[in-house]
């Protein structure tokens, strides 16, 4: 076995065995003991009696008495734990590729959803739900090193021990009102007994584009054009293209000016983009003093120009043993980082955006005119000329730096007089600011109007005139957490406590500020506009105060009868003072079965097998804080809109009527498990079974009484209920085939959300309504086909103007008549997955170590079309065909429905947007069910021998990847795209080498 650890007594001389198992130590007399470790082995203490040469045969702890998991605020034995907890330990996430902790965590902790929607950089985070969004408020509070924050954070993995989601309402009680839907505990790296080690991590890795979908080319967009125009009716001679310009098109000579063939897309991605990650890390320590400190660089470049995130972060957490009973605790830790991208965003959403500009840019121009100049698509439909490679070098740029601090400090005091009895004070200060600018350009555009067959410079249409817009935020908070803690054993029985007292406060401000009409812009500093943006001057600030006590108690009885109980009493300014704090307790019981006498004797094999239940509430107020509706506010307009006599005055107008009656919005949660280990470790099982019911969701009142009452209603009420249920099961193998060990891990969750009751319409009917069903669902048409005929068309309901070809809905409710208000019902699922899987699979042989996993989701559907909260239903560039005057992929017009070509997958191929209901059905809903190879590493250790005379302890090279094949239904887009897209920066398959190295 290589890597396991050989100390003499007092730990005052250390070795590790080599890839062959061997070692050399030198020891004071031939009488001394040595003592062998290895994570899942137990630890053997060996006396040498006068031998030189050593066999010892390392044993697997099968049950792991002393593995210790993370829980809040402290840690347990993992064999006492009675909640529901799932860990990832830094070895785990250090088989994945570098890049966003986050999306690090897809397939490893049962029970937690993940949905990585954009591979943008410094944006490709994955959205994190545990079990499901169903769960409390849908936000899991994140917990680092003990101290609350609001999002999850951008640590190297290299900082970090591990990651613990709390699932049951017992494991998350202690965090009352803000752990509805669970907690992620994130736990950095601490000193250990031994020398000093130097540890330095550094990869470079390549990305580049998982799926995307081929769009036309010149000469093929011409004619599926014309070919779309000709089915609409549109006459040879008014046809876009003549046959003149489609041979121009296909053939561009020398001295063709306007026609050609161009790849935007291809112009507008680099094949790869790399990125790089450095870390150095010291720790050891002895029993008065253990340290642990890092410094580390990521800097990441993305597949499209002037896209890049940097990042540089430090850590230092030491751990002092001041006197027999006194501890001292200090980590400080921070980073700065800068997100660029052009002033043209390159994410989804935004005016402009470059992939929307790709999409709308016609691939039969060149990419430059006559002129020099860029050559701009002008868009027939009202979407202004594009230029993809344009916006993305001359649009201008948007930068956003942080700086982030945090500092702990925790001090420790064990009662000399009262054994197991400690008092303990934690406190923590966080500071962080962002400054975001982002300024826009102007630039010319050559553009082409094929309708007049003329050029016509323009400005790109992001910007008229230069402009820059500012942002500046900051916050600092402190938390203070005074705490009394209790253990001790009496026999058989164990009993320990913690009672602690929590008050924590951020202060925050913000300031933003614009201007315009800049003679020059070299420097784009606000003082150099000569125009205020007076809509973007402004500024304010906010407190956030918190108090809340903290509970707990755990007995156990002969190792084999547990049990716990918690609570945290909590208090929120968002509610009226009658209904301020709220009580949220949980209880748990577990039995270790394998500890019985009756049990050891009847099933020899199974070393473990525990069964624990719990039951518990838990809080949110986090809907509740951004409204402050049990009191009065007051408004003042933006200008002048009132007479007093002759002179116009601002209004002050009041909030509506105050709702006195808030309250706290409370998730009730059961949780039945069972864990077992059977042969020695090579079967393991944990199953654990879910439900969770939210009562009084808050829920907007607009919409709901007749307008003739005006505003004249509380705008928020506690009326909501939704329950959530479903299961995580892990089972796991682990064994040894004489020098070589390998392991295999598969979890699989699912969990299925229902809304119970919902303010809605009395006059919807029953098939129409939410209550009842999951929430997220897509509404719509039912699609029953293509209409083939004219005649099948005239004897069957239709919504609009319906041609052949066209989407055949059906009519619910038997009317003969499709209608919004209807015959909508529910045609796809919710976006979040409700199942998630990963099979993990790790092995090493003579120093070659090998990690995989296979991750992937089901239960969800992506729905193609747009659904907008606003405008309701559109289509989109996979969709239809050329969408708003644009570009198409081949797959929507190659297999479309057409005359000679009607057993198609797509709908009737055309220019002319029908309103037919065909967008607003199901045929555009795709079951969004995939699986991934997600991460893949195969890396090598150097022998020690080769490394020693060099002072150096240890080398490993590594190759990783990442994302390196998906399987889904979705053949042409990436099945974790973001929703109601126009374009989204694609997710990256990433090849990572990397070198790790030990002094």
């Amino acid at each position: 076995m290589i890597g396991v650890s050989v100390f003499t007594e007092g730990r005052k001389t250390g070795t590790v065995t080599n890839a062959d198992g061997h070692f050399t130590i030198m020891v004071p007399n031939a009488n001394s003991y040595l003592t062998f470790s290895y994570v899942g082995y137990m630890t053997q203490k060996v006396q040498l009696k006068g031998k030189k040469i050593l066999k010892i045969v390392m044993k697997e702890d099968a049950e792991l008495l002393d593995e210790v998991v993370v829980v809040g605020y402290g840690t347990q034995k993992k064999i006492n734990v009675t909640g529901a907890i799932a860990q990832v330990d830094n070895k785990e996430l250090k088989m994945a590729p570098s890049g966003n902790l986050s999306s690090m965590l897809a397939g490893r902790l049962p029970g937690l959803i993940t949905k990585q929607s954009s591979g943008q950089p410094g944006k490709d985070g994955a959205s994190l739900y545990i079990r499901g969004n169903g769960a409390g408020d849908g936000d899991p509070l994140i917990v680092i090193d003990g101290v609350v924050t609001d999002y999850f954070p951008t640590f190297s993995p290299d900082e970090v021990e591990s990651i613990t989601i709390l699932k049951d309402a017992t494991a998350a009680a202690v965090y009352g009102v803000r752990a509805a839907a669970g907690v992620i505990l994130i736990t950095t790296k601490r000193g250990t007994i031994q020398k000093p080690t130097v540890t330095v991590n550094s990869s470079v890795t390549l990305s580049q584009n998982t799926n995307f979908p081929k769009f036309l080319n010149g000469p093929d967009y011409a004619y599926w054009y014309n070919t779309a125009q000709r089915l609409d009716g549109v006459a040879e001679e008014s046809l876009r293209f003549t046959a003149n310009e489609i041979d121009r098109i296909e053939n561009p000579g020398d001295n063709e000016a306007v026609y050609g063939n161009t790849d935007w897309f291809d112009l507008l991605f680099k094949n790869v983009a790399p990125a790089y990650t450095n870390n150095v890390s010291v720790s050891g320590g002895t029993e008065r003093l253990k340290f642990f400190a890092s410094v580390g660089a990521y800097n990441q470049e993305g597949v499209i120009d002037h896209t890049s995130y940097d990042k540089y972060n430090f850590r230092s957490n030491m751990d002092a043993k001041v006197t027999d009973n006194f501890d001292l605790s200090l980590d400080l830790s921070g980073y700065v980082s800068e997100d660029n991208e052009p002033g043209a965003s390159a994410g989804k959403g935004s005016y402009a955006s470059i992939f929307q500009q790709a999409m709308l840019s016609y691939p039969y121009l060149k990419a430059y005119s006559p002129s020099g100049l860029p050559v701009g698509s002008l868009n027939l439909d009202g979407n202004g000329n594009n230029n993809p490679v344009a916006a993305r070098d001359l649009s201008g740029k948007n930068t956003i730096k942080k700086t982030y601090f945090q500092g702990n400090i925790s001090m420790k005091y064990k009662l000399p007089f009262v054994k197991g009895l400690s008092l303990k004070l934690n406190a923590s200060y966080v500071k962080n600011y962002t400054m975001q600018k982002k300024y826009f350009l102007p630039y010319d555009l050559d553009c082409w109007n094929q309708s007049t067959r003329a050029w016509g410079v323009q400005k790109g249409r992001i910007a008229s005139k230069a402009s820059l817009n500012q942002w500046f935020t900051e916050s600092q908070g402190y938390t203070i957490q005074p705490t009394i803690e209790y253990s001790n054993k009496f026999g058989k029985h164990a009993v320990s406590g913690l009672f602690l007292y929590e008050y924590s406060r951020t202060d925050e401000s913000s300031l933003s500020a614009g201007r315009e009409d800049f003679p020059i812009t070299d420097i784009m500093d606000m003082s150099y506009g000569l125009t205020v943006n007076e809509n973007l001057v402004k500024g304010g600030h906010g407190l956030d105060r918190r108090a809340g006590y903290v509970f707990r108690f755990n007995y156990s009885y002969d190792d084999k009868y547990l049990l716990e109980v918690t609570s945290r009493i909590d208090a929120s300014t968002a509610l009226p003072k009658k209904y301020r704090w709220g009580v949220f307790p949980g209880v748990s019981v577990g039995w270790r079965v394998s500890q019985e006498d009756f049990f050891k004797e009847a099933v020899p094999f199974m070393e473990n097998l525990k069964v624990r239940a719990s039951a518990g509430r838990l809080g949110s107020d986090r809907s509740i804080s951004n409204t402050m509706t049990y009191f009065s506010t007051a408004t003042l307009s933006k200008d002048p809109i009132v007479m007093f006599g002759s002179d116009p005055q601002k209004y002050l107008g009041l909030s509506r009527p105050i709702n006195p009656n808030l309250k706290w919005e409370l998730t009730d949660t059961y949780n039945v498990g069972i864990e077992s280990s059977m042969w020695n470790g090579l079967l393991g099982v944990e199953l654990d079974v879910f439900y969770m019911k939210t009562t009084r969701s808050l829920e907007k009142q607009s919409g709901n009484f007749p307008l003739s009452l005006g505003d004249y209603f509380p705008a928020y009420i506690n009326y909501g209920s939704h329950d959530n249920r479903g299961f995580e099961l892990v089972l796991t193998h682990h064994n040894r085939v004489k020098d070589s060990n390998y392991s295999i891990r598969g979890n699989v969750s699912w969990a299925r959300n229902k809304i119970l009751k919902m303010t809605e319409d009395a006059n919807v009917p029953n098939y129409m309504r939410s209550t009842g069903r999951p929430m997220g669902e897509y509404w719509g048409f039912v699609a029953e086909g293509l209409f083939q005929t004219e005649e099948e068309i005239a004897h069957s309901a239709v919504y609009g103007p319906t041609l052949p070809g066209d989407i055949k809905l059906k009519d619910i409710n038997g009317d003969g008549k499709i209608t919004y208000d209807q015959d909508r019902v529910p045609i796809g699922r919710s976006s979040t997955p409700e199942m998630m899987f990963g099979l993990n699979l790790a092995g090493e042989w003579k120093g070659i170590d090998f990690s995989m996993l296979l991750q992937g989701a089901a239960l969800f559907d992506v729905n193609l079309c747009g659904v907008y909260a606003d405008v309701g239903y559109d289509n989109t560039f996979y969709t239809k065909p050329f969408y708003c005057d644009g570009n198409t992929p081949y797959y929507l017009v190659e297999n479309s429905w057409r005359p000679d070509h009607t057993n198609a997958d797509y709908p009737r191929l055309g220019i002319v947007s029908r309103e037919n209901g065909g967008k607003m059905s199901s045929w555009w809903v795709e079951d969004g069910a995939y699986v991934r190879l997600k991460s893949l590493q195969v890396g090598y250790t150097l022998p020690t021998k080769w490394t020693a005379a060099a002072g150096i302890k240890k080398v490993r090279a590594y190759f990783a990847g990442g994302n390196l094949l998906t399987l889904s239904h979705l053949k042409h887009l990436d099945p974790e795209m973001p929703g109601v897209n126009q374009g989204y920066y694609p997710q990256q398959r990433t090849f990572e080498f990397g070198l790790n190295i030990s002094f």
